[in-house]
């Protein structure tokens, strides 16, 4: 939301103290701007920028000044900032919390976003005097250096040419990345790479050439003894390297730590220089990677590797997991099985080498073990080993979540554990999942036992192994598990009953537990389609109205979520679309019969000269679908030239897979179910074409698999999901197939029916997992137009939503999309689950069919 700047500082504030986020995780405490008069600023906040503008419009593109700096002073230097910004009236932003800025400069941040702090967005003839001036008023403080930047003086300011306002163009990975105009009047990459290098058509001022001039002169010794080849990964604290040694052509990998980087957790050189004396004790190791040499240049310190050419155990075996196709047998699943055990028995010889010397890996995960030819691992990234009888402090231990031992345990068990891990999660991917209820591992045991036919002797070395917690019971909590010889199966009415029942349970006792609060705050991090401002819980009290009803409590908090919903509407909105946004606003009210949905429809129609966007998320083809339905319910002649003013914008502009995605919720599926709405209402026959032509345009970014799955291609991975692949798609595609008969799209449905069959899901929400494919898939059953096999395949996977599910005193939840936290909402959460079994309950009974996932919204909101 956009607010006056004051306003807004205080209710940051406020929410942030009553959440008890202070302190803790990527919140933490929140940064203080100076006690200046904001009053005419506006300010937006979200989770990784609070933006402040004091009226002025910026260009598009141009020269952006970013800072840097360690957390410890971060604050002092924000303060400078701000102020230096406030004299001039300049639009600035900056990361909202000390813990979002150490994310930033941890070893997981990614490079685009590593060390940056703050950005200012100065004017052609502003760059050179806000450098110097802002430069003198910092000072030299401990500051990161920003990967792509060109450094100022050594200091924490840093200089990149690039876009001042998101716009995206498809990359040449297939995916859609940040857009500057180029010299011919189109959008191209906005590249955000290792090193300074902007566009080639941008003259670079003469100032910032004396500075790149210094800096490259200043180019230090060793580097020069490498010649570089390409970045294997880039973030915060180094890079990763592929390079030749001169002197021999030996091939070797690069790896670089940058200073100020991963203070929380052991600064980055000083736990490469770690790395490298460990790596020294392990010469004659076999297995281990090799040193070859360690050097300093320019502050930067570098570790040599002898190069181990192959992939990692986590992609090898996850491509090739048979439970990730539509259908395996089980002399393919029994191959599989073997060569994972014959590899893992390598690993763990590896592993008790180390132990033989003395030490603990202390971060053994499927992406540090290189698969090279003939099957031979070799283990890397020994930053966390260490000497197998210290005594380590519980904060210092790191570790991959889904591998990592309980902090309490230590020496070489840790190692042990790992490898446990990594061995069922070779077979049944999902151990992260133990930490929110020690209940699953059984269940992924008993799984994997059935799927792959291990032995019991094996089954109960991984549970030995794996039950560190020795399963802590959930007080009051039926076990949702069945038993091992029902894993597998297609779930039943009853079984769909009881999962239902549980489900509804469990959100009924979380918004229980929030509903007496005054002021509730969400979750950090958790995305939810309904409404958030001043009407919190609106995804679960939809969800379980339409899938069942609510109690007499839950009614009368919807309705004071209703009506404080209205009073908070009016104020802009960042968005407008049918998910979170205004339109979806409009669809609540006009479901409970609000009498401010007309002031709302109002607003919605004023939105369309606002609106930039075309999708169904956030954009016009979301607004557009709101308003047809209001149209439909209504017949306001205001709302019809509206929705016709939706369907010329849509018409004239130019979407096309090279600008947009081929999905649902972000790209051209999603405004072909707004043409598809359309025709039907209008009986617009143009616009039927219109809505096949970006569905065949998005089936053209579509590939297929060996064993016959369509999946949209997402750079180098390819999507069945609903929100962004093709069981999106597919859900278009049935809804235009309803108005007129088209052989070339329906031949596109079992393709996309095979990518949504396979057993492996990992998420089981809405948008990104199982509930969504089961939506399709209800569909797909529904219009006839499946296999002999599709409400069966609906039903398997009802059955392995067991597999995630996450038990609580009260009922049953689900994980979060990060899988390491549970969540209640539509999109990830327990409410979209909910939306998938009710979906498939009514296929089993003969419900009224729903068209598509913009219908469900609707229903889930109260449209009808």
């Amino acid at each position: 939301m956009k607010r006056a700047a004051n306003e807004s500082m205080v209710l940051m504030r406020r929410r942030r103290d009553e959440a008890g986020i202070a302190g803790s995780g990527l919140r933490g405490e929140a940064f203080a701007l100076p006690e200046l008069d904001w009053s005419s600023w506006t300010l937006q906040a979200d989770e990784e920028w609070v933006r402040l503008t004091d009226g002025g419009s910026l260009p598009d593109q141009g020269w952006k000044i970013h800072c840097s700096s360690e957390e410890s002073v971060a604050q002092a230097v924000l303060e400078t900032v701000s102020r230096f910004c406030h004299e001039r009236s300049a639009t600035f932003k900056y990361v909202p919390t000390v813990g979002r800025l150490a994310w930033r400069n941890s070893k997981q941040a990614p490079a685009e976003a590593a060390a940056k702090f703050i950005t200012l967005y100065p004017r052609p003839e502003q760059l050179e005097e806000w450098l110097v001036e802002l430069h003198q008023q910092i000072g030299d403080v401990a500051a990161p250096s920003i990967l792509g930047d060109l450094r100022w003086r050594g200091g924490p300011l840093h200089v990149r040419y690039g876009g001042f306002r998101l716009r995206k163009v498809l990359g040449s990975d297939g995916r859609l990345v940040p857009a500057i105009l180029g010299p011919e009047n189109r959008l191209v990459p906005d590249v955000r790479g290792t090193a300074f290098h902007p566009p080639a058509w941008v003259e670079l001022p003469s100032f910032l050439v004396v500075q790149r001039d210094e800096l490259r002169a200043a180019d230090p010794e060793g580097l020069a003894d490498y010649d570089f080849e390409s970045a294997i990964a880039m973030t915060a604290a180094g890079g990763t390297y592929r390079a030749v040694r001169r002197v021999d052509g030996v091939r070797v990998i690069l790896k670089e730590a940058r200073p100020f980087i991963g203070v929380a957790s052991g600064e980055a050189t000083a736990r490469l220089s770690h790395e490298s004396r460990i790596l020294e004790q392990l010469i004659d190791v076999e297995g281990a990677v090799t040193k070859v040499a360690s050097f300093t240049a320019g502050g930067h310190a570098f570790l040599v590797l002898r190069a181990v050419e192959g992939d990692t155990l986590n992609r090898i075996l996850y491509s090739q997991n048979p439970l990730i196709s539509a259908d395996s047998s089980v002399a393919e699943r029994v191959a599989y099985r073997d060569r994972v055990l014959a590899l893992m028995r390598r690993v763990s010889r590896i592993v008790h080498r180390l132990h033989a010397k003395g030490l603990v890996h202390g971060d053994l995960h499927p992406g540090n073990v290189i698969i090279g030819g003939g099957d031979r691992p070799v283990i890397i990234d020994f930053e966390a080993a260490s000497d197998s009888r210290d005594v380590i402090s519980e904060a210092a231990v790191i570790g991959v979540h889904g591998y990592a031992a309980p902090a309490t345990i230590r020496g070489t068990k840790r190692d042990e554990y790992a490898l446990a891990a990594m061995t069922l999660n070779a077979f049944v991917p999902l151990s992260f999942l133990h930490d929110l209820d020690t209940g699953l591992l059984g269940v992924h045991l008993a799984a994997a036992r059935e799927a792959f036919r291990l032995d019991d002797g094996l089954c109960a070395s991984l549970h030995a192994a794996l039950d560190v917690w020795h399963a802590r019971s959930i007080e009051n909590a039926d076990d949702p598990v069945p038993g091992p010889a029902d894993l597998n199966r297609a779930a039943g009415p009853h079984e769909i009953d009881d999962l239902t029942r549980r489900v509804r349970k469990g959100l009924s006792a979380c918004i229980d537990g929030y509903a007496a609060r005054a002021e509730v705050v969400r979750p950090a991090g958790a995305v939810w389609l309904m409404p958030a401002d001043g009407a919190p819980w609106l995804d679960e009290l939809s969800a379980l109205q339409a899938t069942g009803g609510l109690s007499r409590d839950e009614r009368l908090l919807l309705m004071s979520s209703v009506g404080r919903l209205i009073s908070s509407a009016a104020r802009p909105s960042l968005t407008f679309g049918l998910l979170g946004g205004l339109a979806s606003h409009v669809e609540l009210l006009a479901g409970q019969k609000s009498p401010g949905v007309e002031a709302l429809v109002c607003r919605l129609r004023d939105s369309l000269a606002e609106t930039d966007d075309l999708g169904l998320r956030d954009g016009l083809a979301g607004i557009g679908l709101s308003l047809l339905a209001h149209e439909v319910r209504s017949s306001s002649p205001s709302t019809v030239r509206a929705v016709d003013e939706i369907s010329r914008r849509l018409s004239n502009e130019v979407v096309s897979v090279d600008t947009w995605l081929p999905g649902l919720l972000d790209g051209l599926a999603g405004i072909a179910v707004f043409h598809i709405a359309y025709a039907r209402e209008r009986g617009c026959a143009a616009s039927l074409a219109r809505a096949r032509a970006l569905l065949v345009q998005a089936l053209g970014r579509c590939v297929s698999t060996p064993d016959g799955r369509l999946e949209v291609r997402d750079g180098s991975r390819t999507l069945p999901t609903l929100a962004d692949g093709s069981a999106g798609l597919g859900l278009a595609i049935i809804l235009y197939l309803a108005e007129v008969g088209d052989p070339e799209l329906e031949r596109a449905l079992p393709g996309i029916e095979r990518a949504c069959s396979a057993e492996l899901v990992i998420h089981a929400g809405l948008f990104d997992g199982r509930a969504g494919m089961m939506l399709f898939l209800v569909e797909l059953a529904r219009s006839e137009r499946g296999s002999g096999e599709t409400s069966q395949i609906v039903l398997r996977h009802a059955q392995h939503l067991r597999w995630s599910a996450v038990r609580t005193p009260e009922g049953i939840t689900f994980p979060a999309r990060d899988l390491e936290r549970t969540a209640t909402g539509l999109a990830h959460g327990a409410a979209g689950v909910l939306i998938g079994l009710d979906a498939t309950s009514r296929l089993l009974r003969g419900g009224d069919a729903l068209a598509s996932l913009p219908d469900y919204l609707s229903l889930c909101a109260g449209g009808r």
